[in-house]
């Protein structure tokens, strides 16, 4: 992927905290111009100011807001440097629960903040990179988003919805010099987990108590202090990965990868998936044949 200068401007959401963060230090570390962005920075002006200090900027951006509203923020965004060569669709939350509790206005946020935000961040910078006939867009998913687990029905569904718009749009800009990558990270000890960035809807009776969906959330609320995952060292893997350098940067050029799988729990969840695919696909293979006329 071409990047049209030695100095690339990264496009980054959710850049307060967690993965988002560390990969925007990691970026401006080495050299790169940033344009972080958050719901509210008014927040962390601290971190406006560590920004800003770099030569890059912030920007308000909310992934819930309208389609008109993100591109009219994203086409602000390109205006500050006449082009962005990097976007990484970070930010997101969490609705956890049995699927059978949690309320339909809950399932619509989720789906607006986890997948309609990233799709219309997309939708405003592939016509820029479409021009300039080079770009990568990084797409933040998640375990979750290949192999669902319990409590994480309508999270798992969110992020599984950003794989396939990621999955098809990939093959739609190839040949404009685009890539789009999909990330898929374990668990990393950030503020996923705690009410911060999520909400964990609570059991009914029948799925509290010694059920597995109260055990999986109280699982996943101790993640922020927990898990395993280094976010530097995941903005590590993500950085290379974009720019292609590294083994992970240099695996994604020469195999053609969409997906990077960041953290071994992350890992073996999925090569279980993969198996058990292997398996399904194997046993029905006369099944499937059968139907055609």
């Amino acid at each position: 992927m071409p990047i049209s200068s030695s100095s690339p401007v990264w496009f980054i959401t959710g850049s307060s905290q967690g993965l988002g963060l560390a990969l925007t230090r990691y970026a401006i570390a080495k050299g790169h111009t940033v344009i972080a962005s958050s719901r509210n920075p008014s927040r962390t002006p601290e971190l406006v100011s560590e920004v800003e200090k770099s030569g890059g900027k912030w920007v308000a951006l909310d992934s819930t807001q309208s389609q008109d509203e993100i591109k009219k923020t994203m086409h602000e965004a390109e205006a500050f440097f006449n082009r962005i060569d990097i976007v990484v669709n970070n930010a997101g939350g969490s609705v956890l629960g049995a699927l059978e509790d949690i309320p339909d206005a809950d399932t619509v946020y989720q789906m607006r903040v986890n997948f309609l935000g990233p799709l219309r961040i997309m939708q405003a910078v592939l016509p820029g990179m479409r021009k300039r006939r080079s770009g990568v867009i990084l797409n933040v998913s998640s375990a979750q988003g290949v192999v669902p687990g319990i409590a994480c029905g309508v999270y798992a569904a969110s992020k599984a919805a950003l794989e396939a718009a990621s999955e098809s749009c990939s093959q739609e800009v190839a040949q404009f010099g685009i890539r789009i990558l999909i990330i898929v990270p374990g668990a990393y000890r950030t503020e996923f987990g705690s009410s911060s960035v999520g909400k964990h809807v609570q059991p009914s009776e029948d799925y509290a108590g010694e059920h597995l969906v109260n055990a999986r959330l109280n699982q996943i609320t101790k993640l922020p202090n927990v898990a395993m995952g280094s976010p530097d060292k995941a903005a590590r893997v993500m950085f290379e990965a974009a720019i292609g350098e590294g083994e992970a940067g240099q695996l994604v050029k020469k195999e053609n990868l969409l997906r990077v799988i960041i953290g071994p729990d992350c890992w073996k969840v999925v090569d279980k998936k993969v198996n058990e695919l292997r398996r399904t696909t194997d046993l029905l293979v006369d099944v499937a044949a059968s139907t055609n006329f």
